[in-house]
C-alpha cells in the first residue's frame, strides 16, 4: 500500500465541513425534484470519510475526466437551448451539480483530496513545468461545489420563505466551522442574524423591482416592438405602421414548398369605422374553432381541403395574440397552439406559449368567408365627406358600374400619387387626408389605403382597412421568406359581388424603396435572430418528452464505463492519522522568515488571540514608537502570504534581509 502522506500537495481551499456537501445537494433536490438523485450523489461524496482506500488517480486521468465534463456541459448547453428556449438559462444552471460530479467523485476519492489547477484550466496545463507554484497547484473544490448547488437550486424558481431559510442555515453552518474564537458565540450568532434579516429584506425588495421591471418593459416592447400583436386592440392610428418600417427587425418567417412569384398578404386584422386620424372597430367576441379530433389541428373551413400547406414560425411576446394568415387559410396546426379563434373581421388569435413558436397552415381555393358587410363599411365622417364627394365628382365615379369604378380609382392613384415613407406630421389630424389628396399627394401605405377605401364608399362600394405584413424577401442561406418590420402594410378590402376582395393602390416600389434604407448591421443582426431561432423554437412535430428520456438513457452507459475505470485503478491505503491529514491542507506561505520573530514576542509579550491581526496584536503588544519598525516587515510579509503575483522567492528574501538588519 502506499501511504497518502507521502502524496500530499498544499491546497488553497479547505474542504468543505462533513456533511455539508450533502446538506446543499438535498437542498438542489427539494427545489428542483431531484431529490433521489440529490440523495445518491450526496452519499457518494460523504462516503470516503468512512473508507480507508483511495484511487490513485494520475495528472493525466483527473485532465482527461475534467475535459470530459467540459464536454458534457457543452452538450448540455445546445440541449438545453434547443428544447427549452432563452429560459433555458435555467435548466442550465439548475443541472451543473451534475456536471460538476465527476470532479468531485475524483476530489473525494482520490489521494490528494484535491484538484490541481492544470485540469481546470487548459492555459495552466500548457505551460506543463514552466508554471509557478502561483498558478500550478492543488485545490479543494468543496466549498465551491455547496454554492453552486444552492444557485442550482435557486433555478426552481420556488421562491418561498422556506427555501431562504433552507439556504441560510447550509451558510451559518459554513460560517460556524469557519468562525474564530476571538468573538464569542453570542456576538457572532447575533451577527449573523442581523445578515439573515437584512439578506431577507434586500430579496424581498430585489424581487419586487425586477418583477416591476419585468412588466415595465414587457408592456414596453409590446406597444413599441410589436413582435404579437394585442388581441384586444380594436384600433390603430395613422403612422403606426410608418414607425415599423424604419426597423429591419424580423417578425416572422416563412416556409413554402415553392418560391413565389408575387408578393404574399398575411392579414392581421381589418377596420371598419375612421375618424380623427384613426381606424377602429366595435368590441367584438371573438369565435372559438373546434379543434380536429386526434389531432393538434384547427378547420376554419369545414367543408373545404388543403391545397397546399406552409410552415410559419413568428415571437410570441405573450400567450394570445393576433397572428398573420393568409385570406386563404383553410387549417391550422401545430403542437406549440393551444387554442384558435376568428373575429367577424377576419382576425386569427391563438393561444399558445411565449417565445418563438411554428403553426402550419393549409390553404384552400377560397378565402376564408367573413362576416358580409354593415352600414359602418359605408361610413364617411363628415371631415372628410367633402373632400371625397369632390374627388369622386372630379372622376365621374356615381355613374360607374362597380368593376369601372375599382379600374379608374387604382389608375387615379397610380398615375397622380407617389410613395414617400417620410410624412409632414405638423398638421392636425382632420388633416391627413386632405393634405394627402390636394396638397402633397404623396404617402406610405397608410395614406393610400385609408384614401381607396373612403373614396370606394363615396361611390358606394363598402370597404374594410386592412393590415398585415407582405411577404416577399426570400433568403438563400436560411431556407425561408423573412418578414421584417418594414413589411408591414397596409390595404383595403372591397365588397362586390357578394365576397370581399383585396386591393392595393400602393405603388409597388414601396417595398425596395424600404429596403435601401437597411442598416449595415443588418446581416449580423440576421444572423443573430436566425441563431436565436434555430436554439429557441421548436419543430411543429417534435416533442421533447422522448428526446429528454433519449438523452438520459445516453447516460447510462457513461457511467458503467466511468464506474469501471474506477474500479481497476491502483487503490491506496488511507492514512488516518489526523496531522497528515491537516498537513494536506497548509497553505501557501506558511514558511514565511516572519513566524520565529512572531513567535518569540509571543513568549516575551503576549500570544496573539484568535482572529487578531499582526499589525492590531503588534500595536497592542507595543504601544509605543517601537511599533513603527515591525510595520514594514508585516507588509512584506503579507506580499509573501497573500499577493497572488509576483516573485515568491525574491519576497521570502526581501523578508530575511530586513530581519537581518533589525537583528
Amino acid at each position: 500500500m502506499v501511504n497518502v502522506s507521502n502524496n500530499t500537495v498544499s491546497t488553497k481551499l479547505n474542504p468543505a465541513p462533513t456533511g455539508l456537501i450533502l446538506a446543499s445537494l438535498l437542498v438542489w433536490g427539494w427545489q428542483t425534484q431531484y431529490m433521489l438523485y440529490a440523495i445518491i450523489i450526496g452519499l457518494l461524496l460523504e462516503l470516503p470519510l468512512l473508507i480507508k482506500w483511495r484511487i490513485d488517480f494520475t495528472d493525466k486521468d483527473v485532465n482527461q475526466l475534467a475535459d470530459l465534463s467540459g464536454v458534457i456541459f457543452f452538450i448540455i448547453t445546445v440541449y438545453v437551448f434547443v428544447n427549452y428556449s432563452f429560459q433555458g438559462i435555467y435548466k442550465i444552471l439548475e443541472l451543473l451539480p451534475f456536471v460538476l460530479l465527476l470532479l468531485m467523485l475524483v476530489q473525494n476519492y482520490g489521494v490528494h483530496n484535491g484538484i490541481k489547477t492544470s485540469a481546470l484550466f487548459i492555459s495552466i496545463r500548457r505551460l506543463g513545468k514552466n508554471a509557478s507554484p502561483d498558478i500550478l497547484y492543488s485545490t479543494n473544490i468543496g466549498m465551491p461545489f455547496v454554492f453552486i448547488c444552492l444557485i442550482s437550486a435557486s433555478s426552481g424558481n420556488k421562491y418561498s420563505d422556506y427555501f431562504f431559510i433552507a439556504c441560510a442555515l447550509v451558510i451559518a453552518w459554513l460560517l460556524l466551522t469557519q468562525r474564530t474564537k476571538h468573538f464569542s458565540k453570542a456576538s457572532w450568532f447575533c451577527s449573523l442574524v442581523f445578515a439573515c434579516f437584512f439578506a431577507y429584506l434586500a430579496q424581498n425588495g430585489l424581487q419586487q423591482l425586477q418583477n416591476h421591471s419585468e412588466s415595465f418593459f414587457l408592456e414596453l416592447f409590446e406597444q413599441y416592438g410589436w413582435k404579437s400583436t394585442d388581441s384586444e386592440r380594436t384600433s390603430t392610428s395613422i403612422g403606426s405602421l410608418a414607425r415599423l418600417k424604419l426597423s429591419d427587425r424580423i417578425m416572422f418567417r416563412v416556409k413554402v414548398d415553392k418560391k413565389l412569384l408575387t408578393p404574399l398578404y398575411f392579414r392581421e386584422t381589418s377596420y371598419s369605422k375612421y375618424e380623427y386620424g384613426t381606424w377602429h372597430n366595435p368590441k367584438v367576441d371573438f369565435d372559438i374553432i373546434s379543434k380536429s379530433p386526434g389531432k393538434n389541428q384547427w378547420r376554419l373551413n369545414i367543408n373545404k381541403f388543403d391545397k397546399e400547406t406552409m410552415d410559419v414560425a413568428i415571437y410570441l411576446q405573450d400567450q394570445a395574440a393576433i397572428i398573420p394568415v393568409p385570406d386563404n387559410i383553410n387549417t391550422l396546426s401545430g403542437k406549440d397552439l393551444i387554442q384558435v379563434e376568428t373575429s367577424v373581421y377576419g382576425s386569427t388569435r391563438i393561444e399558445a406559449r411565449e417565445g418563438w413558436i411554428n403553426y402550419r397552415l393549409g390553404l384552400s381555393d377560397h378565402d376564408f368567408v367573413e362576416a358580409p358587410p354593415t352600414p359602418e363599411d359605408l361610413n364617411i365622417s363628415l371631415n372628410y365627406k367633402t373632400d371625397f364627394e369632390q374627388v369622386a365628382a372630379r372622376l365621374n365615379l356615381y355613374s360607374k358600374t362597380p368593376t369601372e369604378i375599382i379600374n379608374i380609382v387604382q389608375l387615379y392613384f397610380k398615375d397622380n400619387f407617389y410613395y414617400s415613407i417620410s410624412q409632414n406630421q405638423r398638421y392636425t389630424k382632420w388633416q391627413y387626408l386632405t393634405k394627402f389628396l390636394f396638397q402633397d399627394k404623396k404617402g406610405h401605405c397608410e395614406y393610400f389605403a385609408t384614401a381607396t377605401a373612403l373614396l370606394l364608399r363615396e361611390a358606394g362600394i363598402p370597404t374594410r382597412y386592412t393590415i398585415g405584413y407582405s411577404v416577399q424577401e426570400y433568403s438563400d442561406w436560411q431556407g425561408t421568406y423573412i418578414v421584417r418590420a418594414r413589411h408591414a402594410h397596409a390595404w383595403l378590402k372591397y365588397y362586390v359581388d357578394g365576397a370581399w376582395h383585396n386591393m392595393d393602390t400602393t405603388p409597388s416600389v414601396w417595398a425596395p424603396m424600404e429596403a435601401e434604407d437597411r442598416t449595415l448591421l443588418e446581416p449580423l443582426m440576421d444572423l443573430f435572430s436566425w441563431l436565436r431561432y434555430k436554439t429557441t423554437g421548436s419543430d411543429i412535430d417534435s416533442k421533447k418528452e422522448q428526446s429528454t428520456n433519449r438523452m438520459l438513457w445516453l447516460l447510462i452507459p457513461l457511467a458503467a464505463y466511468l464506474a469501471w475505470r474506477f474500479y481497476t485503478k491502483q487503490r491506496v491505503e488511507q492514512n488516518n492519522n489526523l496531522d497528515t491529514i491537516h498537513l494536506t491542507f497548509d497553505r501557501f506561505g506558511t514558511d514565511s522568515p516572519l513566524y520565529p520573530l512572531i513567535k518569540k514576542i509571543e513568549q516575551e509579550a503576549d500570544s496573539r488571540q484568535s482572529g487578531e491581526t499582526l499589525m492590531a496584536w503588534i500595536k497592542r503588544v507595543f504601544p509605543d514608537s517601537r511599533t513603527k519598525k515591525y510595520y514594514d516587515l508585516i507588509r512584506l510579509h503579507y506580499a509573501y502570504r497573500f499577493n497572488p503575483v509576483g516573485d515568491k522567492e525574491k519576497q521570502k528574501k526581501l523578508i530575511s534581509d530586513a530581519l537581518d538588519s533589525k537583528t
